[in-house]
């Protein structure tokens, strides 16, 4: 647990969090060598300087978890499920949800919560996925390359059920019809806006199917 905790802290860090990155790696190095009172000293700054810290919260409720203390860890989990909503664009750490409903499912011994862990893992794998594909879909566009767009367009609207904004609608319009696609460039049509459909009079002067 404590090694994905750094690996994310690593895969997440920026100049513009370099001290919070710094702390952040202080409390968790102090806590996983057992040096509880330098852990909770670190987070103490952590939460006078970033109070809002998804890590920082963690990171004392496993402190609790090693003192020993399971009612003040499960009562700081129960807090913490209930203070930031993890689909909301607010939440700075999705990912650290998924860590606390683990913990959680663990030290309640609950198979319907860690369930619920393995699904939020698959919404935000998913995000992820459609992030990729999206900018897979700018790249190839923006290359000419239309057979590389259709595929990723292809994925993009499998994971998400079909549901297009009428950007994605669009940039998925043109590579189809491009490709003499005429089917999938109906389906997408649908997504479009208004804005969009003049976008594609200008591009394409006269659509036929």
């Amino acid at each position: 647990m404590i090694a994905l905790i750094i690996l994310l802290i690593v895969l997440n860090s920026s100049a513009d969090a370099q001290t919070l990155d710094e702390l952040v790696r202080d409390g968790y190095i102090a806590y996983s060598t057992e040096q509880l009172e330098e852990a909770k000293e670190v987070f103490e700054v952590l939460q006078t300087e970033y109070s809002d810290s998804h890590l920082g919260q963690i990171l004392l409720i496993l402190i609790e978890i090693k003192e020993g203390d399971s009612m003040e860890a499960k009562r700081l989990l129960a807090e913490f499920d209930n203070s930031c909503n993890m689909n909301s664009s607010s939440c700075d750490s999705p990912s650290i949800h998924i860590i606390a409903k683990t913990i959680q499912g663990k030290m309640f011994d609950s198979e319907p919560t860690l369930i619920t862990a393995d699904e939020m893992i698959g919404e935000l794998t998913d995000d992820l996925y459609k992030d990729c594909f999206e900018a897979q879909i700018d790249v190839y566009l923006n290359n000419e390359n239309p057979q590389e767009t259709c595929n990723s367009c292809d994925k993009y609207r499998r994971l998400s059920e079909g549901c297009l904004s009428p950007e994605i609608a669009l940039k998925c319009f043109i590579a189809y019809y491009s490709s003499y696609r005429n089917e999938d460039a109906k389906e997408v049509r649908r997504s479009l806006g208004a804005e969009e459909k003049n976008e594609i009079k200008k591009q394409f002067i006269r659509v036929e199917f």
